[in-house]
């Protein structure tokens, strides 16, 4: 079978899709804004309120479509001003639907229903609650949900709130959005998902957040990984775009299913069926697996000996670690300590708040350019890297091109970086795990081979004995750092060092709590001092004072979309994606008639 085009699948899907609603009233009527909060509760559930904006001409009633519910339940529904009718009846007028709300069962799902009132201007400010928003997985919890309740009628701007019982952290949420463009962030303890384009029917409003065990008290349960899931989600996306011939019949039989059968089902029992396959084939115990066997075990030691950290990306993608950003910062880290570069801050006075302007310089810069005679586009043409070049250098050449002639990088200077080249590092951000796999290979830990599964090539880990044994001293490992604190490491002998500690940290994403761990420790950025340099250049990069933040932002603003994205880099957003978002419960759209 030929690869079928993008354009093809999008415009064949399309026309199924249309073919599955009517009676839906499209014409002169507008929405010029709909904002819409969900507050997460802590059983899992969530409390959704969609403010809107809108234009009315046509019609007599707006209608939110709730299909494919999974295990959750509609637990109540309101309008603001209006009053709840029993049993509503769609035959009635305009003027007896007015300032009334109410609820139909279709046999299909839900619609949650009420009167448009007097044509023109309206303001909506619509309520409902969902049990089981939030779920557990097999190591962890997870909201997958679809929030398009309105796409009918083009919402010309979108915003997307979700708060919890506690404010989210780089700690303990990460996040993707799919559907359509536009930021995704965490901002001051809550995710906020802005559209830069006009959102109509050929869009969802899908969200996957994730969250350690025991975030919330959730009520139900899934038979899957978080890895696993992300995997569903991103299926058909942006993060994963390059369909090979036996991918798209699978995806059409999963869309076609979903839309004949209520969401996420058949999804689930595909990824059933790979479980048992892989395992059969000799799949290595998970991540996910391991962090149960080993909750009490403690390795305190360097798990990993070689300088390569890039590595075991591999393996700690498969513990939800190794972030692409993390492992920027921890090659920025080692080239401090190894004096490679220096960093400077500067503290500029403020009315409001503190700022502080951070100016790397690469030491030695002319002789560096001249050993390393390519630019960092040139290395991402030319992937996957030859044997002279490593993970490392790719990331140290792209620090030296956003040098300026002297060697310097101020924050806007990297941000204006990082901006224009963000397709180069996103293709080299997503390179990172094939790296990872063919240094596994290469020295015996682990090797890849293939299983067929409904006509769909999936990919076997087998893990070697040292190969085992290594996957397991980074679990007991990552044990061992959350058992200790950087005070730990004050005059207290310790197996691993203070500059190890901070390293191994940000690679283990604990960057946030680390930081935090500074603030009892550090003096001012202007002080000179030689003992704690190593904690001076962790603290101004990867704190609120350093650029990472910079750089983040410039590859978000360039469309930055990766895999390998950690979701929250720096305080500073997720990712977000046209296609993907399978698997996902939740709304089907919605509009007048």
């Amino acid at each position: 079978m030929g690869k079928m085009s993008k354009a093809t699948w999008t415009i064949g899907l399309g026309l199924l899709i249309n073919l599955t609603f009517t009676d839906t009233v499209l014409a002169d009527n507008e929405m010029a804004n709909i904002d819409i909060e969900v507050e997460l509760q802590e059983d899992g559930s969530g409390i959704v309120t969609e403010r809107r904006q809108m234009s009315m001409d046509e019609g007599t009633e707006l209608f939110i479509v709730l299909e494919g519910l999974q295990d959750s339940e509609l637990l109540d529904f309101s309008v603001a001003g209006f009053e709840e009718v029993a049993d509503w009846d769609s035959d009635d007028s305009r003027e007896e639907k007015a300032g009334k709300y109410g609820v139909i069962d279709t046999g299909d799902g839900l619609e949650l229903v009420w009167g448009i009132g007097e044509y023109g201007n309206n303001a909506y400010e619509v309520t409902y609650s969902l049990s089981n928003l939030v779920r557990e997985l097999e190591d962890g919890q997870a909201l997958l949900w679809n929030f398009d309740t309105f796409s009918d009628i083009p919402a010309e701007n979108l915003t997307v709130e979700i708060t919890g019982p506690e404010p989210f952290t780089e700690n303990d949420v990460r996040f993707w959005g799919f559907g359509f463009e536009g930021d995704i962030q965490l901002v001051d303890g809550n995710i906020i998902w802005e559209a830069a384009e006009e959102v109509d029917d050929s869009n969802d409003v899908t969200v996957l957040m994730q969250f350690p065990s025991d975030l919330f008290q959730t009520q139900a349960n899934v038979n899957m990984t978080l890895e696993e899931q992300r995997d569903i989600a991103m299926e058909g996306s942006a993060y994963n775009d390059e369909q090979t011939s036996d991918t798209i019949p699978m995806i059409l039989f999963l869309g076609i299913a979903t839309l004949a059968f209520g969401g996420g089902a058949t999804a689930i029992t595909y990824t059933t069926k790979v479980k048992n396959e892989k395992e059969a084939a000799g799949q290595m115990r998970s991540g996910a697996a391991r962090i149960r066997e080993n909750k009490n075990i403690l390795y305190e030691e360097r798990p990993f000996g070689d300088d390569d950290l890039a590595g075991i990306a591999y393996l700690l993608h498969d513990m939800g670690k190794g972030y692409f950003e993390d492992y920027f910062s921890v090659y920025l880290l080692k080239w401090a300590n190894e004096k490679r570069i220096n960093i400077e801050t500067t503290k500029k006075d403020s009315v409001f708040n503190q700022k502080f302007e951070t100016v790397i310089e690469i030491v030695d810069y002319e002789t560096e350019r001249q050993r390393y005679r390519i630019s960092f586009d040139e290395i991402v043409e030319q992937l996957p890297l030859d044997q002279e070049l490593t993970y490392e250098i790719g990331l140290w050449v792209m620090l030296m091109d956003a040098a300026d002639a002297t060697g310097f990088i101020s924050d806007d200077r990297m941000e204006k970086w990082a901006k224009k080249h963000a397709k180069s590092v996103e293709e080299y951000a997503n390179y990172l795990i094939d790296y990872s796999k063919d240094y596994l290979e290469e020295n015996g830990l682990i090797r890849f081979e293939e299983i067929t599964v409904w006509k769909q090539t999936q990919e076997v880990a087998i893990a070697s004995t040292e190969g085992d044994k290594l996957f397991d001293r980074l679990v007991q490992f990552d044990n061992y750092l959350d058992e200790v604190e950087l005070e730990d490491f004050q005059g207290e002998s310790k197996r691993l060092s203070v500059e190890e500690f901070i390293l191994w940290s940000t690679l283990y994403f604990r960057s946030a709590e680390i930081t935090e761990q500074f603030k009892d420790l550090m003096p001012e950025p202007t002080t000179h001092y030689e003992d704690h340099q190593y904690i001076y250049y962790y603290w101004y990069w990867n704190g609120a004072y350093g650029f990472r933040q910079n750089w983040s932002n410039g590859l978000a603003s360039g469309g930055f979309h990766s895999t390998m994205s950690s979701g929250a880099a720096g305080g500073t957003g997720g990712a977000t994606s046209v296609g993907g978002g399978a698997g996902a419960g939740g709304g089907g759209g919605g509009g007048a008639r």
